[in-house]
């Protein structure tokens, strides 16, 4: 299961790829609605993923201003989930016979959840991230390879139309593709199972990666 190649952009070192930056802005304004569900008064092929559900708009100009760590760029996470990028580089995530390679942040009395808005990530990365994190190096993280990544839904907000026709947003949610409330909700980061995940070391996982001598 080999990821993709690298998409055509500059990622900014020190700066995760599906970070956002000050200097891309949001562009819902022509959000509607039809009777079957969200739209754009002007679609575009790109607004829909491959479930068909509606995504936020949201200027690509990596790099342009300053980067908001806490924020994620729609389009880059789900690019990174449907072609197992790195979250951090951008380029392909480590794969081996065990799967993709993961770092899901530990939550303080929750346990592992079976999916995650967290795209996969490359060894060099994972290792970085552990070092240079702020939530990673205080909360730790759950190293898996994961066998079976599927899509499974996505997080966004929930709008609701009123009886003269506008739009409302109600709340942020996560919903599944197979629930029929998310051609109501505007997409923002798209939820990937974790199936056939299993706990690896990321030490080792290091010392296999400098041993094939990858650049």
């Amino acid at each position: 299961m080999p990821g993709a190649s690298s998409p055509a952009t500059s990622v900014v070192r020190g700066v995760p790829y599906i970070a956002t930056w000050s200097g891309e802005r949001t562009c819902n304004t022509t959000l509607t609605h039809q009777a079957k569900g969200l739209t754009f008064f002007d679609p575009r092929c790109d607004d829909r993923d491959r479930a068909d559900v509606l995504w936020s708009r949201k200027a690509e100009r990596l790099g342009r201003g300053k980067a908001q760590f806490a924020g994620v760029h729609p389009r880059r996470q789900r690019r990174a989930m449907q072609d197992l990028l790195c979250q951090v580089c951008g380029r392909s995530a480590d794969v081996n016979d065990l799967g993709v390679l993961w770092l899901e942040p530990i939550n303080p009395g929750d346990p592992l959840r079976g999916e995650t808005t967290h795209p996969p990530v490359c060894v060099p990365c994972a290792v970085g991230a552990m070092r240079s994190c702020p939530r990673l190096r205080r909360t730790g993280a759950h190293v898996l390879r994961v066998r079976h990544p599927k899509p499974w839904g996505v997080h966004g907000v929930l709008y609701c139309p009123a009886l003269n026709g506008t739009l409302h947003p109600e709340e942020a949610v996560e919903v599944s593709y197979w629930d029929s409330e998310a051609q109501w909700v505007l997409a923002t980061q798209m939820i990937t199972t974790l199936d056939g995940a299993t706990p690896v070391d990321l030490a080792e996982e290091h010392a296999r990666y400098l041993a094939r001598g990858t650049t």
